[in-house]
């Protein structure tokens, strides 16, 4: 899955945890990424990179790694090698997010990745 700053913005992206929980929304186009409450958690500074790595990378709001989108999850990953943090986004305004989504089917995260803590998602 791919987020790109050069493309047309598109139909809200949902991501969801390991365990099939929805926990963040994004839509592609736009740098920004949302919790399911509609509060700004994120966003992509290498979208306009040509490899998924670091491409589909995001920083939270004070520009510290919070996960990596891997297919329809978002997933922190284990080890990660540190970049340069290219010229920042400015803040969003508050989005009208998507509608609520069903649960997702569980799946075990891939090898080097593991679910993100909830309280940086959901916490203020």
């Amino acid at each position: 899955m791919s987020v790109r700053v050069s493309t047309r913005v598109g139909l809200a992206v949902h991501l969801y945890a390991s365990d099939g929980r929805w926990i963040a929304w994004y839509r592609p186009g736009l740098p920004y990424l949302w919790s399911t409450r509609d509060r700004w958690i994120g966003w992509f500074p290498w979208a306009g990179e040509p490899t998924p790595e670091p491409r589909d990378d995001v920083l939270d709001p004070a520009d510290v790694y919070l996960g990596t989108v891997v297919g329809d999850r978002l997933l922190a990953r284990v080890v990660r090698r540190p970049r340069s943090i290219p010229v920042r986004v400015p803040e969003p305004q508050r989005p009208v997010g998507p509608p609520d989504v069903v649960r997702g089917q569980a799946v075990a995260p891939p090898i080097g990745f593991v679910d993100i803590d909830v309280s940086r998602l959901f916490g203020d």
